[in-house]
């Protein structure tokens, strides 16, 4: 009877060694995979595209040939995979993991093509734009100097201006004085005129006639 429950006991402990074993498995490969997915992140920098399509396309047989066995303890854990999904998932993980990188990969590349481009556009402009400013500088110190000389002929037509303006005023000045004498003698000579007149007519009013003067002389030589 000891015998009996002893051999009862162990068989229900096989029973669940079997039952436990693919959840064992389950979980070793999921472990294996984020240890493995973090390696990865830094080992994958440093291979190609093609290479890790190829160790993907490697990878997948595995997989499949990994779950053919058709052992009690594999039946078990396909009723598992049947209740519990994820490790599905989990084993799909890999292949988005990939893209993912390859995809990170793509858009690092062409962001780092873009800042390249970026770049040597704005060393191209730069060297255009310093090669105008070494060439317009003379033109600038040039125009500069003449600006210079500008600004002085400038001060001295003001001067000159200014001097000009001084000297219309004078001139306007001395013309109106010149014609205020020139309306005074008019005045005087026109006064003059008029006494010359005046004296004129009264000197031909006292005077005797030419006719009665020459027949008293007449009469006289006639006595004689």
């Amino acid at each position: 009877m000891d015998d009996f429950l002893d051999f009862s006991a162990s068989r229900r402990s096989a029973h669940r060694r079997t039952v436990s074993d693919p959840i064992a498995f389950v979980e070793a490969p999921t472990s294996f995979m984020e240890e493995s997915h973090d390696n990865n992140n830094n080992g994958f920098e440093r291979l190609d595209d093609e290479q890790l399509r190829n160790m993907f396309s490697d990878d997948v047989p595995a997989t499949r040939s990994s779950s053919n066995p058709s052992t009690p303890s594999d039946q078990n854990s396909a009723e598992i995979h049947e209740k519990n999904p994820h490790p599905s998932t989990t084993a799909c993980s890999p292949r988005l993991s990939l893209e993912r990188i390859l995809a990170n990969r793509q858009s690092a590349q062409r962001s780092r093509v873009r800042k390249l481009q970026y770049i040597s556009e704005l060393e191209r402009s730069v060297t255009t734009l310093q090669t105008e400013v070494s060439a317009l500088s003379p033109r600038v110190a040039f125009l500069d100097h003449q600006r210079l000389l500008l600004n002085v002929d400038n001060s001295a037509l003001k001067q000159r201006i200014a001097a000009l303006a001084q000297d219309k005023i004078f001139k306007d000045a001395h013309q109106e004085a010149l014609k205020k004498e020139i309306e005074r003698l008019r005045k005087i000579y026109h006064e003059q005129n008029m006494k010359k007149m005046d004296n004129k007519s009264a000197a031909d009013a006292v005077a005797p006639p030419p006719a009665a003067a020459f027949s008293k002389r007449g009469c006289t030589e006639e006595e004689q």
